[in-house]
């Protein structure tokens, strides 16, 4: 059974452009994200799914600098339904895990959990987030090539094509397609970025997050961030 990871990734940002290339330590938070990604050994393929807009020759660089493919994608990129389903028919991904380029600190070791989960259980469609007890920024989902492909043709709303796996939650989901990764609720927890205050949060909280994005017993972790100004 083969796992890609395809993570959406976009220059343009209304609140905060550019941000997942803001300077995180020695790196970028993009490179921070692909290379906590690529310890997880058993992923065939980690891809950028990027507009070709004006801006694409910089994700290029990144690609080839982190070793990653880089899928450039020609239609609207408010549609990233379709940029998902086009990438993986490229790539002939089976198994598409979901994680978006703006949760940088997401826990190697839940992706890894859910990859056993979903193969034991034997699923097409899993999400970790159905009711929420993971931070926002641990959102992962993992959806089979013919789910995706059947919602790319069935979803027809603004809603359902911009946010990519609405239409599964709708018609597919079912309680065995969630898997709860944690007792406790920290659904009130931010982990990801999009404004300047969470990248302010994130360069006073760095050493923490690092060990946050890779250790296995990462929940004493998440209760030493500091929220105060």
């Amino acid at each position: 059974m083969n796992f890609d990871i395809i993570t959406q990734v976009r220059y343009s940002s209304s609140r905060l452009p550019g941000k997942v290339l803001l300077n995180y330590g020695k790196v970028n938070l993009l490179t921070f994200f692909v290379a906590n990604l690529k310890k997880i050994k058993s992923i065939n393929k980690i891809i950028l799914a990027c507009p070709n807009d004006k801006y694409i020759d910089i994700f290029r660089l990144v690609a080839k600098k982190l070793g990653v493919e880089l899928f450039s994608y020609n239609g609207d990129q408010n549609n990233v339904l379709d940029r998902y389903y086009k990438c993986a028919k490229k790539y002939s991904s089976e198994n598409i895990i979901r994680i978006t380029s703006d949760c940088p600190f997401i826990n190697i070791e839940i992706v890894k959990y859910m990859m056993n989960y979903y193969r034991k259980k034997k699923l097409f469609f899993l999400t970790n987030n159905k009711p929420r007890y993971v931070p926002h920024g641990f959102d992962c989902e993992i959806v089979h090539f013919s789910i995706l492909k059947r919602a790319n043709m069935k979803a027809k709303s603004n809603y359902e094509r911009e946010h990519v796996t609405p239409w599964v939650y709708k018609h597919y989901f079912k309680k065995i397609n969630n898997v709860k990764i944690l007792k406790e609720n920290y659904s009130g927890t931010r982990l990801t970025i999009d404004t300047p205050n969470d990248y302010l949060f994130f360069k006073k909280n760095e050493k923490i997050l690092n060990k946050i994005s890779t250790e296995r017993n990462f929940i004493k972790y998440l209760k030493k961030l500091n929220y105060e100004n």
